[in-house]
């Protein structure tokens, strides 16, 4: 049986200072401690997990491959640590920070729902929401960057949990003056042909639908790609083309100036999940958003 690690955090903080500044003098001013007493830190540790950290020189001290290798690590144990340590006292008084990362088409208007009423019930408490394409909001839960965020088309995976909130359908969005408009539903092979709105071809909504066409012997028409779901509306409003969107992209952006029919068939579905690491611990106000976020989203119609 391995024996664990019992590495204490001013340890780890000798380690981050010195690796920040390539200096132990430069530390011991940080940490306000004697240059003998930050190599001794760093020394113990080194001991401890049985590879040296640093190259040292009369000149420089530069970091190892090993302490290069561990650093990403030891600063997510501190930043995690430092959080959780400055929110103790708001406890109290109900206070916090919260960080999501999501995906445009549901920051967009959705996720302005919740935190309105989140808001009206925690008005100390502080919301950051950083919106993105689904690797990126995926990148951000994985080095600890936000609390927990949202995303679609997920697998399982050892570092992730993943808690599936609803299943979304997809439509075909298309100016309100289409020949489509008024319809309940639209083939795909119906698609071939039409001016496509569309996300770039790294999109995995993208990849689904053209292999589904190809899979039928024709290929779609991709006239305009965007990064942004919200220009795919914009575009769509304007006569440019028409769209392949979720059921969450459409509740994000009812107008009507454009009509949302059921793509079918085939009938191709997606969910939205909420996803963070396993191993991080929530802080009562991200506990308590996430709970507003599930209870909204099990609330939705939006297959």
């Amino acid at each position: 049986m391995v024996e664990p690690l019992n590495l204490s955090l001013k340890q780890m903080r000798a380690i981050q200072w010195v690796a920040r500044y390539s200096s132990f003098m430069a530390a011991s001013v940080e940490m306000r401690m004697s240059q003998p007493g930050i190599s001794r830190l760093i020394r113990s540790a080194e001991e401890e997990l049985g590879v040296e950290l640093f190259h040292r020189s009369t000149r420089q001290v530069l970091m190892t491959h090993a302490g290069l290798q561990f650093l990403p690590v030891i600063d997510r144990i501190l930043a995690e640590f430092d959080r959780a340590a400055g929110e103790l006292p708001q406890l109290r008084h109900h206070q916090g920070h919260v960080t999501v990362a999501c995906p445009l088409s549901i920051a967009h208007r959705m996720l302005a729902e919740i935190v309105a009423r989140y808001r009206r019930r925690n008005p100390e408490v502080t919301i950051e929401i950083r919106e993105a394409l689904k690797s990126e909001v995926i990148n951000q839960i994985r080095f600890g960057v936000v609390d927990f965020g949202l995303a679609s088309f997920m697998e399982m995976d050892d570092d992730l949990a993943i808690d599936r909130l609803c299943e979304l359908s997809y439509y075909v969005v298309v100016p309100h003056t289409h020949a489509f408009a008024g319809r309940k539903n639209v083939s795909l092979a119906e698609l071939k042909g039409q001016p496509l709105i569309s996300l770039p071809p790294s999109s995995i909504v993208r990849r689904i639908f053209d292999g589904a066409a190809a899979r039928e012997g024709f290929g779609l028409r991709h006239a305009v790609t965007v990064n942004s779901p919200v220009s795919i509306f914009s575009l769509v409003e304007n006569g440019v083309g028409v769209a392949i969107v979720n059921g969450a992209g459409v509740r994000s952006h009812d107008s009507k100036n454009i009509a949302a029919i059921r793509l079918s068939p085939p009938r191709i579905t997606s969910s939205i999940s909420v996803v963070r690491l396993k191993n991080r611990m929530l802080s009562p106000a991200a506990s308590s958003f996430l709970e507003e976020v599930t209870a909204f989203f099990r609330e939705q119609v939006l297959a």
